[in-house]
């Protein structure tokens, strides 16, 4: 018996020795027949993210055959080789390339590496370890998906990759697409709904060179020239200046030896120092016309007009100053928020934004740019009537004017634009039209020379603002093009493209009748709706002159009916306005002239109150306390009302339709109030003289801040990592450097296109005056 039992032991034993070494041989045989044996083993899915994109195995690619150059295969097997090996230069070429990054699942599209760290791997003469080959940056576009929970949707990474430069653009296809295959082999055997697809694959820097774009060589010789002509000028002028100095020298001694001999005379009377006190304030004498408009070029005197901070004679309306610089810090700093949205590695991080009070004021920042219609709309108003005034009274004193102005005249260093600040005069529009007895209707005669006065009207506009606008255009698509092959990150607009197609559109002030895909410079929408209301403004004036109740029937019917379509258009989309989405209905409502016209009517209407009334009003102290409760209560509903961060249909209807009169109606009281000493500390503060020269420069920085933002940005090495202290102080530094670039602009092109036309039209004649 006890024979038996150990037999039997021996066989169990054997038996499991035998079933031992046949799930090894299975388990050997599983290991070595699959190129992912770790899968055996259930697979997190943060660890199949962090498994992306890994050069070690791309060894295991180059072994499978895949279709790679002789060169470029040699080179990667160098690389790889090294790497393992721990070879300092390898170890960086790895760094260099892109691989997971934390913040995934907090909004992060990127995974870029350093292009810096690539670029600056192959300097000898820096390093002792490079790697034995060039290298070459290539920027990925993968489609990340990962279940959906993780990543609802697909995400798209921007994935940096440092390769040997042999490998074309073509070889890393291939090492991406075996990677594609290696990444759903794991997520199989984990179980996991996880892919990858490559989606492009650009190099950066990409294949353009910036000195031989013909676009650089026409913005390089426009600068060059007026640069010349500018130095040319100050010279010039500073020559005049010293002779007319020497000349003021000479003759208060001439009026000092007078005045002593006057003094032993008691019968001579007493000479009137008018004139001479009045030539002290001259700085030169007035030259001829050429010269007069080579000198429109001098920075000395356009200089010191864009920095005076003198305060105008005529003082009522410098409230406006202060209204225009608040509105365009405000814009600068909504598109500072925008743009580092677009490059930070937690862009969940802007829902969070969104959810505190205080981002109403940039997701309801629209009613910023209302601000400049209102004002442009109040100053062409009010610049109009004074001119027509100036006119019945010559008319009246039968004496011929001494001074051609028009409703483009300075007041208070204003122009007719709400954003452009230089001094112009010229005749404004035909005598005969005021001049002549105003029968009932109009003769034929009358009606083109009104016809007539309009197109003048407009072309001194154009041509007013146009030399800046287009030097702008010109230098934000050589910019971005040149950020468009040098970046990182996907271009967040096209005007590398659109610009070199659409420009024109830009010049004549229609841009903002096309679709945002197809617009250059997307916020120079406002330009071209200004000018058209300057047109209908203009032709509402004109027409005021004869016939002023039926200008005024007009007005009311084009603010009706813009009311009316916005409110249509805003029902028939069903649109709801979100905090998150405040450009979601650009196209149909956001930059169209009858969504936007509102505020510039309001304008008009007020710019004539103010002009009838001459800023004097008397009201009771209830009254002003009343309008400012509503004033404030305004602007507060506006920009703050979206409590729940959204509207429903109807209400969002009301919205965009009334809200933007609304502002405008909130904006008129404050100027009536601050014009006619109701206005207290906020007077104080919009007219503070320092804001002057800043004022003057809101044209041209509003123009070119954006173009700042997206060239500094797309240069970076990588992302941002959004905090909204970090964002406060990148908005300071634009803020600064878009009033810089904007002073720099006004000297070449803005002020000396003003100064022209002065001369031009004949608005010269008098003496240049400090």
């Amino acid at each position: 018996m006890m024979t038996v039992l150990k037999k039997m032991r021996s066989l169990n034993k054997s038996m499991l020795f035998a079933i031992v070494l046949v799930l090894v041989s299975v388990a050997e045989g599983n290991v070595n027949s699959s190129e992912v044996s770790e899968m055996s083993v259930p697979m997190s899915r943060m660890s199949w993210l962090r498994s992306l994109l890994d050069h070690h195995d791309w060894g295991d690619f180059i072994n499978n055959n895949t279709a790679l150059p002789q060169q470029c295969a040699v080179d990667l097997r160098l690389y790889l080789e090294s790497l393992n090996e721990g070879k300092l230069w390898a170890s960086k070429m790895y760094d260099a390339s892109g691989q997971y990054t934390a913040n995934v699942l907090f909004g992060s599209e990127y995974w870029l590496g350093s292009l810096n760290a690539c670029l600056d791997l192959q300097l000898k003469q820096y390093y002792a370890h490079t790697p034995p080959f060039p290298a070459t940056f290539y920027i990925a576009k993968i489609n990340l998906t990962l279940d959906t929970d993780h990543l609802p949707q697909s995400r798209v990474m921007l994935v940096g990759q440092c390769i040997p430069s042999s490998c074309g653009s073509g070889s890393l296809e291939a090492l991406l697409a075996a990677a594609e295959r290696t990444a759903a082999s794991r997520a199989s055997a984990a179980g996991l709904t996880a892919s990858i697809q490559t989606v492009s694959i650009r190099p950066v820097p990409g294949r353009y060179d910036i000195l031989s774009d013909p676009k650089l060589h026409i913005l390089g010789s426009a600068v060059l020239l007026v640069s010349i002509l500018m130095i040319a000028a100050s010279i010039y002028e500073g020559y005049l200046e010293r002779r007319c100095r020497l000349s003021s020298a000479s003759r208060d001694l001439e009026l000092a030896h007078h005045d002593d001999q006057k003094s032993h005379n008691n019968n001579v009377p007493e000479v009137d120092g008018k004139a001479s006190h009045k030539d002290k304030d001259l700085r030169r004498e007035t030259r001829g016309m050429w010269s007069e408009m080579l000198l429109s070029f001098s920075f000395l005197s356009n200089g010191r007009t864009i920095l005076s901070t003198d305060r105008p004679s005529d003082g009522a309306l410098t409230c406006l100053h202060g209204i225009r610089f608040l509105s365009v810090i405000w814009v600068i700093m909504v598109h500072t928020y925008l743009t580092v949205f677009f490059v930070a590695d937690n862009k969940t991080m802007r829902v969070v934004t969104e959810r505190y009070f205080l981002y109403q004021s940039v997701g309801n920042a629209s009613y910023c740019v209302d601000s400049f219609f209102f004002i442009s709309g109040l100053l062409v108003t009010v610049l109009f009537l004074r001119t027509e005034d100036k006119k019945k009274t010559n008319k009246n004193n039968k004496t011929p004017p001494t001074d051609k102005q028009d409703i483009n005249k300075n007041i208070n260093g204003y122009t007719n634009s709400a954003l452009s600040v230089s001094v112009i005069s010229q005749q404004s529009f035909c005598e005969d039209l005021i001049d002549k007895p105003r029968p009932k209707i109009y003769s034929m005669g009358e009606f083109f020379a009104m016809i007539k006065s309009l197109s003048v009207l407009f072309l001194y506009r154009v041509v007013r603002l146009t030399p800046a606008y287009a030097f702008v255009i010109g230098l934000n698509e050589v910019a971005l093009r040149y950020t468009h092959y040098h970046s990182v990150f996907d271009s967040a607009v096209a005007d590398h493209v659109t610009c070199d197609l659409y420009w024109w559109r830009n010049l004549l002030y229609i841009n903002n009748l096309y679709s945002q895909q197809e617009m250059c410079m997307v916020w120079s929408w406002y330009m071209a709706n200004d000018t058209q209301f300057y047109f209908i403004g203009i032709l509402l004036l004109l027409i005021s002159v004869k016939h002023p109740k039926s200008s005024w029937v007009l007005l009311g019917l084009i603010m009706v009916s813009s009311w009316v379509t916005t409110i249509y258009i805003s029902v028939w989309h069903q649109y709801k306005a979100r905090i998150q989405e405040p450009f979601e209905m650009f196209d149909p409502l956001y930059d169209k002239p009858w969504s936007r016209i509102g505020p510039y009517l309001v304008g008009m209407i007020i710019g004539w109150y103010l002009h009838k009334t001459k800023c004097q009003i008397r009201m009771p102290y209830w009254l002003v306390a009343a309008g400012w409760v509503c004033s404030l209560a305004i602007f507060g509903s506006l920009i703050f009302g979206m409590v729940d961060g959204y509207f429903e249909v109807w209400p969002t209807a009301f919205y965009v339709s009334m809200g933007h009169t609304g502002w405008g109606v909130a904006l008129a009281w404050v100027t009536v109030a601050c014009c006619c000493g109701y206005g207290g500390l906020v007077n104080s503060a919009l007219s503070y003289r320092g804001l002057l020269p800043l004022s003057r420069l809101t044209y041209c920085a509003y123009l070119v801040h954006p173009t700042i933002m997206m060239y500094t940005v797309a240069l970076l090495d990588g992302p941002l990592h959004m905090q909204n202290s970090m964002v406060l102080t990148i908005y300071a530094g634009y803020a600064v450097m878009a009033f810089l670039a904007s002073f720099a602009i006004s000297l070449a092109f803005e002020a000396p296109a003003v100064k022209l036309i002065k001369v031009i039209s004949g608005g010269s004649n008098s003496k240049k005056r400090q």
